[in-house]
């Protein structure tokens, strides 16, 4: 608990069980003091520890202003974790801004320490972004962490090679943090344990942008479309506040929908040129912070920069508020206060808490009561989502305050916040909802072009990001990123076709930040859905959710209104489907292996009792959760199940899938005889699909395997049925001699195990390759025998052919009787068959079929 402020800390104990065994994106952060030993040498160890704790204390403070978890204290050093185990959108800004933050305070103190001591102490801080999975959290908040690939062992790198009072940070901090951050490219460096050369930089200082609309404007923004009806709501509303009639216009959406940029557009329009614009720009660790979005806004309002130092503060809102009312002399202390600008010998400094909360709020107010006396006011707060209890408590008078005054008053926040003004009769509503229709297909142009062939781009955007902006733009950027669109003069050019299921890291950090701010019943449950998948039927989310029915319905009340899941059926079974496919894969990928292992398990149980008497609907949903839930004898049932559902309705590929996953889990149990015989009547399954692909030689490697599986079980009628089909194959690929052979050994094997159906099926495939030789009258005399042995009521049954060995072989009996000239006796064979398929030939008929078959025409009349 020593490493970690208690609200912090009580934030972690409470959802400690919800957190514990998950993945996470997170940045992880090292610093340690440079030369440490040299420092230490010949000085008595307490006098060392004086010189050597401040230092840590500032790397702590600098660590856990911006929201982060001191992991481990190693002697003269740190490891921090930022994203973890509390999600953070932001974590790798908040990294680099405690880096800098701890470089900083500690040159400081070095300094104090050079003048005192004349020992030089510098510190070097590396960073570096990734996977972790948070297996344990003690009650002392120590986590038991696995890295997943060189997340940490990079950050540890980075700190190794930083030249003292430097940061170095890798490739994907940068990717995450760009814009926030001043960098210098330093080039390709080669790290221990990595196989290739890494690109490198130094963070130098905090970068202009604020916010992400304000990075993504460093870019070049997207042209505006599809919110016109938003952006006409708020100028109607802006002209009642005009007025006198002062107004509170709430925002509504999720993250990236476009809340920040409608408020870009409105406030720099021509309708607001008479107006005083204030904004109040809000991060995700400003609730660390009292008053932070006030403080950005007194800021914006007094013209202070970071340049500024105490005694011009003072000056520029002495002037500004003396200039504007001299009745408000009595607000300049409690706002110097704000800006830590007031003297320390201030009478107001004596105030109780209370008081001086109290001050400052009626300060703010008065301030922009009075402004709007001269101008109507537009004051702007987003993300009230991320806001400190005292900042909503002085806007919650402002609403009330505003009311008689030209003032308008437009906040933003996310679905899962909940204001307190909805009941006052100034206040507005508007929500934003992802793009759709006309809309949607507006912005896809404006963000890809016009060009055609970018139509596969459009359409993969559109699935994929469900319409937020914010998500599209992140996705087209990480495809560029990773040249699979390229930029050209004008637009964009698909480089290669793709089908990326990757959620772009920035999008990653957004959505996983979201799910960690859910009540741990709420992400619990949450999480359960994802595995489930996409579609969440209510029937089987409460058959693996050990919930009361009103107990899961109240919860998931909960998520529909914080906009995560939707109800998209009521009839005949109510169901669920995730807002967004990425929201799905986001929480999915949180879910540590074994824990999506046993709930796969579980939705595979309760699927088979759900939908006992129609588990045919179910057998691709089955097949699914029985791979993934590793139930190997269920999944290869149901992948073959699944493949010849597919393969019935001619989705070849599907089937094709299904049979291979089949295979791929019986490669496992390689000296299992059921396996071994699973696997080969499956080789045979595949091989029906693959004809029909045009994938011939894809068909012989999978009957040679169920050949050698044949062999292996020392299994003669496999054997034959095997060398039958390949008989066949062979014939189609002109390897005649071998057709031959294996079609004779096929043959060999049938009458040696006296099986009838077996020597069927053989001498209808042996006379397919002794067609294909030219061998007419040996096909007519296997023909002729193999009709006389065929049982009548086996004539419509298919024996393990494509085609019944009684239309299979009568055909090529028929064509080798043309091919002699024999036409009587070819039609006395013909008028017997069953119609055959029109793909049953390989397309070479010999010229007298035709021949025939117009004289068969011709007696017919």
């Amino acid at each position: 608990m020593y490493y970690t402020p208690q609200h912090l800390a009580d934030k972690i104990l409470t959802s400690r069980a919800a957190l514990e065994g998950e993945r996470k994106q997170v940045t992880v952060l090292f610093a340690d003091i440079k030369g440490s030993m040299e420092l230490l040498a010949d000085r008595d160890p307490e006098d060392a520890q004086k010189l050597l704790d401040p230092v840590l204390e500032r790397m702590i403070e600098a660590v856990h202003r911006y929201e982060g978890t001191v992991n481990r204290v190693m002697g003269d050093g740190i490891m921090a974790l930022f994203g973890a185990p509390i999600a953070h959108e932001d974590h790798a800004v908040r990294a680099c801004y405690a880096a800098l933050r701890m470089q900083e305070t500690v040159t400081r103190y070095a300094d104090e320490v050079q003048r005192s001591y004349g020992v030089p102490v510098t510190i070097r801080v590396g960073l570096n972004s990734g996977e972790i999975v948070i297996s344990a959290i003690g009650n002392d908040l120590h986590m038991e962490y696995t890295v997943v690939g060189q997340t940490a062992h990079l950050a540890a790198r980075m700190e190794q090679m930083a030249n003292p009072g430097s940061v170095l940070t890798t490739a994907d901090t940068l990717q995450l943090a760009e814009g926030y951050i001043a960098i210098k490219p330093l080039g390709l460096v080669s790290v221990k344990g990595l196989p290739n050369q890494i690109q490198i930089y130094e963070v130098t200082g905090a970068g202009d942008a604020r916010t992400r609309l304000q990075v993504a404007a460093g870019r070049g923004l997207t042209r505006f479309v599809g919110r016109d009806v938003e952006l006409e709501q708020l100028r109607r509303v802006q002209q009642l506040a005009v007025r006198g009639q002062g107004q509170v216009v709430a925002l509504v959406g999720e993250a990236g929908v476009g809340k920040s940029r409608l408020v870009r557009e409105f406030v720099h329009s021509q309708n607001t040129v008479e107006c005083l614009v204030l904004e109040s720009k809000s991060a995700a660790y400003s609730h660390a912070t009292p008053y932070l979005p006030v403080i950005e806004l007194l800021r914006d309002y007094f013209n202070v920069n970071i340049h500024d130092n105490t005694q011009s503060i003072r000056e520029k809102m002495a002037g500004k508020v003396l200039a504007l009312d001299a009745s408000l002399q009595d607000t300049i202390p409690p706002m110097l206060d704000l800006l830590d600008a007031l003297d320390h010998d201030d009478p107001f400094r004596s105030l109780d808490v209370a008081q001086r909360r109290q001050s400052a709020y009626q300060a703010v107010i008065r301030l922009l009561l009075s402004e709007s006396r001269v101008r109507p006011v537009i004051a702007v707060f987003e993300d009230l989502h991320w806001h400190d209890s005292l900042s909503l408590g002085l806007l919650s008078e402002l609403v009330v305050a505003a009311q008689y005054a030209r003032l308008l008053l437009v906040v933003s926040y996310r679905p899962e916040y909940r204001d307190e003004w909805r009941n006052r009769p100034n206040y507005r509503q508007i929500r934003l909802d992802p793009l759709a229709s006309e809309r949607l297909t507006e912005f896809l142009q404006a963000l890809v072009g016009p060009d055609p062939s970018l139509a596969p781009l459009k359409n993969f955007l559109e699935r994929r990001a469900s319409g937020n902006p914010f998500f599209a733009e992140e996705i087209l950027r990480r495809l560029v990123d990773t040249t699979v669109v390229l930029v050209v003069r004008g637009g964009y050019r698909l480089a290669r076709p793709f089908s990326s299921t990757e959620v772009p890291p920035t999008v990653q950090a957004v959505l996983a930040a979201r799910i960690d701010a859910l009540p741990p019943s709420h992400k619990h449950l949450l999480q359960e859905a994802a595995v489930i998948g996409h579609e969440v039927p209510f029937g089987l989310l409460h058959a693996i959710c050990g919930l009361s029915e009103d107990q899961l319905r109240g919860l998931l009340d909960s998520l529909q209104a914080a906009e995560f899941l939707y109800s998209t059926q009521l009839f005949p079974d109510l169901q669920y489907t995730f807002k967004h496919s990425l929201t799905h894969d986001v929480t999915y990928s949180g879910v540590l292996h074994e824990r999506r292992r046993e709930i796969h398990a579980r939705v595979v149980n309760a699927i088979e009792k759900l939908y006992a008497d129609r588990l045919g609907e179910q057998v691709e949903r089955l097949a699914d959760h029985a791979v993934r839930g590793q139930l190997n004898d269920k999944a290869v049932q149901y992948l073959r199940q699944a493949g010849a559902k597919a393969a019935a309705r001619s989705a070849l590929l599907d089937a094709r899938s299904s049979y291979e996953k089949a295979l791929d889990l019986l490669k496992s149990q390689r000296d299992s005889q059921t396996a071994m015989e699973q696997a080969f009547e499956i080789h045979l399954e595949v091989r029906a699909v693959l004809r029909q692909l045009g994938e011939v030689p894809q068909m012989l490697d999978h009957l040679r395997q169920a050949e050698a599986l044949a062999e292996r079980l020392k299994d003669d009628r496999r054997r034959g049925r095997v060398c039958a089909i390949m008989t066949t194959v062979l014939a189609t690929l002109d390897e005649l001699d071998e057709a031959l052979l294996t079609g004779t050994r096929a043959v060999e094997i049938a009458e040696r195990a006296a099986d009838l159906r077996l020597g069927v099926t053989t001498k209808s495939c042996l006379e397919e390759a002794y067609y294909y030789r030219g061998e007419y009258q040996r096909v007519v005399e296997i023909g002729v025998e193999n009709l006389a042995a065929l049982p009548a009521e086996w004539a419509h049954e298919y024996l393990g052919l494509a085609v019944p060995p009684s239309v299979f072989g009568r055909a090529w009996l028929v064509m080798s009787l043309a091919e002699l000239g024999r036409f009587a006796e070819a039609a006395k064979y013909g008028s017997g068959a069953e119609p055959s398929p029109p793909c049953f030939f390989p397309g070479r008929l010999p010229p007298r079929l035709g021949r025939w078959r117009r004289s068969v025409t011709w007696r017919g009349r």
